[in-house]
């Protein structure tokens, strides 16, 4: 207590207005009542009719903080006072010499200058269940080189909100420092299994509250360690902490071909940057490996000096996957996507991008606290492409190439007013191949020499009978009704006798005659939709 009183006597103005008036609005009471009660007696004179604070000299601030003696309550002043003390020296630290500052030390700057930080990173520090970290001496965090990088799952609560489930934290040597599942204290309203891969019963067996992780990380985080992670103010928002020297890998990275306030994905930077896949497709994440993946993008950083993306290569002593194959996209062009849409954006200002006659529908699944997405449905093609083209908003593409906007609104939310930004892109199917289109849809048919030279027994002779049936299959498939049909005599003793060596040559020269129509077939397909992709360019046009 006394040394609180000591810090306050020696604090700024500045400092000592934001406590009085974070008091004034939480109607905290010290022995002399609430800070107009105080005034009445403080100053006899002037009493309450000068109630801001900023009106007041700093003596009257400080007598009135001094009247508080509850733990509680000079634990929230401290904060306050900690929360300032780290803002000074993060200037301090982003104002100092380069050559100064440690490696680490400038990435954290640069993710401090970020245009999106201060929305991103502006907590409800002050609230009694968050914790603050002290950044300590400028003159050893400058210099420190110590990093830990973090990664969280979370769930959603029947209250909106999101809670914590499993915190991951290793050091710059990929090693696990703290690996732990999270006791819930609300219900639950979605698990997210799939997309975390942790159920209800999973959670049965942790051990460790909210508050115990926090106290593990006062621990881990102190002497001017730098906290990384991938859009790391939603890990820090779930754990509830303020750090201030953080290095955001969404941030620190420049997104290709994007808007300027974008954040490329996790998926897109492993894959750029790292060169390989973290996980298989629609596998659910891996929180640790999450954790690890964001200090590998920090040390590659570090490494290469770079600030866009290139591909590193990979040791297969890692333990990492090579990334496989590229992805083949298709455009579901009936189907737009808005996401990251804020819970403040209703949805008939969603309807209202649109013309009044389109047919589009809306359909929303909450996604998160304070965001939703939203699908725009529409009966035609060519109407949802029309659609896309007439929302306003900034042009680029999303990690894979998409096409996607930025959309800027201007809100009124009960009682807050304000501009908001969320993105609405084009809606795909995504296909894993290395070949195109046209050689995806080719057969894959092992032919032999042995099968040019050699009767073949029964069973391969069935075979090729079956062959031949799926191949025509295959290519009526790809024609319209009853046209370019396949002209092949069929008899049922080629389903009942063995065939001789003659039958069998028909046969292998039936499969090569099919296969290339196929490719014929799929080459004029691929043909037509080079001349409709034409097409839609000139309309937009």
């Amino acid at each position: 207590m006394v040394k609180i009183r000591k810090i306050l006597a020696l604090a700024e103005k500045e400092v000592l207005i934001d406590i009085v008036k974070n008091v004034q609005k939480r109607k905290m009471k010290g022995a002399k009542g609430e800070w107009k009660e105080f005034l009445v007696e403080y100053d006899s004179q002037l009493g309450d009719s000068l109630l801001d604070p900023s009106k007041r000299p700093p003596a009257c601030l400080v007598a009135f903080l001094n009247t508080f003696t509850k733990e509680q309550d000079l634990e929230f002043c401290e904060k306050i006072m900690t929360y300032h003390s780290n803002r000074k020296a993060i200037e301090q630290l982003n104002k100092s010499c380069i050559d100064v500052q440690s490696s680490p030390q400038k990435l954290a700057s640069l993710t401090f200058e970020h245009p999106e930080y201060p929305k991103c990173f502006s907590f409800p520090s002050y609230d009694e269940d968050w914790v603050m970290m002290k950044i300590g001496k400028v003159s050893k965090a400058i210099k420190s080189t110590r990093m830990l990088s973090v990664d969280c799952e979370m769930v959603l609560c029947e209250d909106k909100t999101e809670s914590l489930v499993q915190v991951c934290i290793v050091n710059r040597n990929l090693e696990v420092k703290l690996n732990e599942l999270v006791k819930l204290d609300k219900p639950v309203i979605d698990y997210r299994t799939q997309i975390h891969g942790i159920s209800a019963k999973d959670l049965e067996r942790a051990t460790c509250s909210l508050e115990d992780i926090q106290k593990s990380m006062k621990k881990l985080l102190s002497d001017g360690v730098v906290l990384i992670g991938h859009s790391l103010d939603k890990d820090l928002k779930a754990l509830k902490v303020d750090h201030s020297r953080v290095i955001d890998t969404s941030l620190i990275f420049k997104y290709p071909e994007g808007h300027t306030h974008m954040r490329p994905s996790l998926n897109h930077l492993r894959k750029t940057v790292l060169g390989y896949d973290l996980r298989e497709s629609d596998a659910p994440h891996n929180c640790l490996a999450d954790a690890q993946a964001a200090m590998k993008l920090v040390l590659a950083k570090l490494e290469n000096k770079f600030d866009g993306v290139i591909p590193l290569k990979i040791k297969e002593s890692d333990g990492v996957v090579p990334l496989k194959s590229k992805e083949v996209f298709k455009i579901e062009l009936v189907k737009l996507l808005f996401h990251a849409v804020p819970i403040a954006v209703p949805q008939k200002q969603l309807r209202r991008l649109f013309p009044k006659d389109s047919t589009v529908k809306l359909q929303v699944s909450l996604t998160g606290e304070n965001v939703y997405n939203s699908s725009a449905v529409f009966k035609e093609s060519m109407e949802a492409c029309n659609g896309f083209e007439s929302i306003k908003g900034e042009e680029g593409k999303d990690s894979s190439g998409v096409p996607q906007k930025v959309i800027s609104l201007d809100i009124k939310y009960k009682k807050d007013a304000g501009s908001v930004s969320f993105y609405v892109r084009k809606v795909l199917k995504k296909v894993s191949s290395d070949k195109n289109p046209a050689d995806k849809r080719s057969i894959q048919v092992e032919e032999t020499k042995e099968q040019n030279k050699k009767p073949t027994k029964n069973s391969d002779q069935y075979d090729h009978v079956k062959e031949i049936q799926r191949l025509k299959k295959d290519l009526s498939d790809r024609s319209p009704a009853d046209k370019r049909s396949i002209q092949v005599e069929e008899t049922e003793d080629q389903n009942k006798k063995q065939k001789k060596h003659s039958d069998q040559c028909d046969h292998d020269k039936e499969i090569r005659r099919l296969k290339k129509e196929i490719k014929e077939r799929d080459s004029e397909l691929i043909h037509a939709q080079n001349i409709l992709a034409d097409l839609i360019k000139i309309r937009e046009l």
